[in-house]
This record gives structure tokens, sequence and C-alpha cells, in this order.
């Protein structure tokens, strides 16, 4: 869930902590790795074992929506940042995203109890594994921009652009495959999910591109 941007309040102008801000941009960028890990763990357990490790993913994700409040609040009573206000607040948010749609792809394997998943699902999963390894290491690295960090969001890109086929790929083959329609919609629930994270990802992508490009 997207987070109200807490109302600003008034601070002295010493108050300059980017340092701490970019520690607690990377803290949140580390629950990525985390979610992701944990969602792996859901789909590779038995059904009966699925839903204590979901429990582990729902902590990840409460986790992670601390370190988005624990951002916004600093931004918030900081009047001085490195960046611009309005792209920090997407960044966090952004952020925040990915972690929800990992938490909400574990649920709908928990709660719908598909039969079986492609195994494309575990191929989308490992995508995201590798989306939130690269945020985690380049949002650490935010507080010197350099050229290194293009990169970053034209590997996301390419990966994205992977998992965006393999989604059609995998839905077309669900809808011929003559699956039962019940089923179908479980899976289904289960991919999108799997694919919203995917592109969350690249919206984040997006999020750090417009900041790198500012401050060039």
């Amino acid at each position: 869930m997207r987070h109200r941007r807490i109302q600003e309040i008034p601070v002295s102008p010493k108050f300059k902590k980017t340092d701490t801000l970019f520690q607690l941009l990377a803290t949140q960028a580390s629950f990525l790795v985390t979610a992701a890990d944990r969602l792996s763990d859901v789909i590779n357990a038995s059904p009966a074992d699925r839903s204590t490790l979901q429990q582990k993913l729902h902590e990840a994700e409460q986790g992670a929506d601390e370190a988005c409040h624990s951002v916004l609040k600093l931004v918030n009573q900081s009047f001085v940042l490195p960046f611009d206000r309005e792209d920090l607040y997407s960044l966090a948010d952004d952020l925040d995203d990915v972690v929800d749609l990992i938490d909400e792809a574990g649920d709908n394997i928990v709660l719908y109890k598909p039969l079986t998943l492609p195994d494309g699902a575990k191929t989308q999963i490992e995508l995201l594994q590798r989306c939130a390894q690269l945020t985690q290491s380049h949002i650490g690295n935010l507080a010197s921009i350099n050229e290194n960090i293009r990169e970053y969001w034209v590997t996301l890109n390419e990966i994205e652009n992977q998992g965006d086929k393999l989604y059609r790929s995998m839905i077309a083959e669900l809808f011929n495959g003559g699956t039962d329609a019940l089923e179908v919609l479980k899976i289904k629930a289960v991919l999108d999910a799997l694919e919203g994270a995917l592109d969350a990802f690249e919206d984040l992508s997006s999020t750090v591109e417009s900041i790198a490009i500012k401050e060039s």
C-alpha cells in the first residue's frame, strides 16, 4: 500500500542528516532481498509448510513498512536534502510497493492453493531476486552518483522485459491448456502478482534514473 506523506514539521536548518537518510534507504532496500528470498521459500515448499513461511514473508513486509515510514519521516523533517523531495517520496514509495506486491504473490499462493504452478513462476521469482539484489547494492551507493548507476536501470529494464515475455507465455499456455476454469483463476492470480512486482521494479528503476539525470 502506498503511504500518505507525513505533514512537514518545521525544524532547525541545522538538521542535516543525509548520511542517515542513505542508511535508511539502504535498510529499506534490504527488505526487497529478504522478501524475494522468502517468497522463493514459499513457492518451493510443500503446501502444508507454506502458511508458516508466508508468515515470515509478512514479517518482512511489516519491516519494510516501518523502514518506509522512517524514510518519509526524515524527509519531512529535513530542510536540506541530497535530492528533490518529491523524488525521495517516490523512491521510498516505490521500494515499499515492490515488497507489498511480493507479499501479495505469497498470499495468493497460500490462500488460493493452486494445485500446480508453471515452472515459469519459479523463474519469475528468480528474476525478482536478481532485481532485489541489484537494487540493494545500488541504493546504498546513491550518495555518490556516477556512471555505473546507469547499469542499474538498464539491467532492471532487461530483466523486466524477460519477465514480461515469460508472463505472456505462461498466460497463453494457461488459457490453451484445458485447465479447469477455477484453477486457471487461482494460477493467474499468482502470476499477475509476480508480474506486478516486476513492473514495480521497473517503476523503481525509472525513479532512480530520474534522480541520476537531475543530479548529473
